[in-house]
């Protein structure tokens, strides 16, 4: 979807801000970040990286990284120890709930990593790893998707090498880490490999290690030119680029803190549910929904109690989504990748485009799947029925904007592609 590098004039010098940032005006972070970097740029010139191709990304992917390429010596350090701590050849783990997303738990909490602005510097340095069973691997990255927003825990990171007497002293709260996070959902989607083992307990090394997953990491990882925006990338073996989706790390860790406490007693009241409430946005969400459905399990005369409490839960939440920044946020992701496609655009119409078609082309397959996913998801709820619960209904307009940008990005692709005289996928 990217340009390729090559070799440019003066790019052993720091590259000049503009004249618009020399004046004093404020610009935002990422645009910060690459200026900071110009000195760097030159290392990447005709240098040869790894790019993942999205079209090739299902639900349910695993992915193994380890901190190789790192700035901060700390960083490499922590990696290291990591993969001797645990004998195992990675210190990270992710998993993907819709490509191109993948869903990282981190030291700022539970977040979304974008493959199609990732790459690595080595291959040796990441595994992709994929379950054969489709309905468990996807069932397995919704359940990941509920957990956007939880707290990170360094001491249940920490606990899953020590003795577990130690553990259960040590760990009082309720954030998880990144291969506990890839573990637990695909024990509770069904998964009897990861079942085997205690959540807490699964480290990078036990995912490496086991049996029945395959290994698509040649076929999905692909030795490209570096693109013209590196800097502005996710170095999947190293450095992370800042990327706007941190915000809705942010507003789903708010609405936990603030409605979870009040899901939790619902739980504890009405214990015949048999109802558990994960502590971010989309985890109370679905415990509305799964609540509204399960209502009639109520035992005795307690319905009128149960609605009432339920009621107030579904109209705090639907009133959170509306007066949070999801929306917009949307928009504005949607508005970064815009601004590359604009780039592709403008660039298709010159005679000889520097223009990378086959990312163009992944970018396109997995846009479709991503556009058909959502516009699914919305009629699903409509089908469920939207009269039931506020909060869905609130949610089903975000999740109906975020369908609408990813099928005008698609137009932008395919009208890419035919200027180029490139068949469509």
């Amino acid at each position: 979807m990217r340009g390729l590098r090559r070799v440019r004039s003066g790019t052993n010098s720091p590259m000049q801000p503009p004249s618009w940032v020399r004046s004093g005006r404020r610009w935002n972070m990422i645009e910060k970040q690459a200026i900071a970097s110009g000195s760097d740029r030159a290392r990447y010139d005709d240098r040869i990286v790894y790019l993942p191709r999205v079209d090739l990304l299902r639900p349910g992917d695993i992915l193994l990284t380890r901190n190789a390429e790192a700035e901060r010596r700390r960083d490499m350090k922590q990696s290291d120890i990591i993969q001797r701590m645990t004998g195992g050849r990675f210190s990270h783990a992710l998993i993907c709930s819709s490509p191109p997303a993948f869903i990282e738990a981190v030291g700022s909490g539970v977040s979304i990593l974008s493959m199609a602005r990732s790459f690595t510097h080595d291959v040796e340095n990441v595994r992709l790893l994929r379950l054969p069973d489709a309905d468990i691997a996807a069932r397995a990255a919704q359940l990941a998707q509920d957990e956007v927003g939880r707290d990170y825990s360094v001491a249940r990171a920490v606990g899953s090498i020590l003795p577990v007497e130690l553990v259960e002293r040590m760990v009082r709260d309720h954030g998880t880490f990144c291969s506990a996070l890839v573990g637990q959902a695909f024990a509770r989607a069904g998964a009897a490999q990861f079942a085997a083992t205690p959540a807490d307990r699964i480290t990078p090394a036990t995912i490496e290690k086991l049996k029945g997953l395959e290994d698509l990491t040649e076929t999905v990882f692909r030795p490209k030119l570096a693109p013209n925006n590196l800097e502005e990338m996710s170095a999947l073996d190293g450095d992370r680029a800042p990327t706007l989706s941190s915000e809705q790390t942010r507003i789903s860790a708010d609405c936990a803190r603030k409605l979870w406490p009040r899901a939790t007693a619902i739980t504890e009241e009405y214990s015949e549910l048999d109802l558990e409430v994960v502590p971010t946005l989309y985890g109370i969400l679905r415990f509305v929904t799964k609540a509204v459905e399960n209502r009639d399990d109520i035992g005795g005369n307690r319905h009128t109690g149960f609605d009432q409490a339920l009621a107030e839960l579904d109209c705090e939440l639907a009133a959170f989504i509306r007066a949070s920044r999801l929306s917009a946020l949307f928009r504005d992701i949607s508005a970064h990748d815009d601004a590359i496609l604009q780039r592709n655009l403008r660039e298709s119409f010159q005679v000889r485009p520097d223009i990378d078609v086959e990312a163009m082309r992944a970018f396109l397959v997995a846009g479709r799947a991503m556009y058909e996913a959502r516009s699914q998801s919305v009629q699903n709820w409509q089908d469920w029925g939207l009269e039931r619960s506020a909060a869905m209904a609130a949610w089903a307009e975000i999740d109906q904007v975020a369908a609408n940008a990813t099928r005008l990005r698609n137009l932008v692709v395919e009208e890419v592609l035919v200027r180029l005289g490139i068949p469509l996928p």
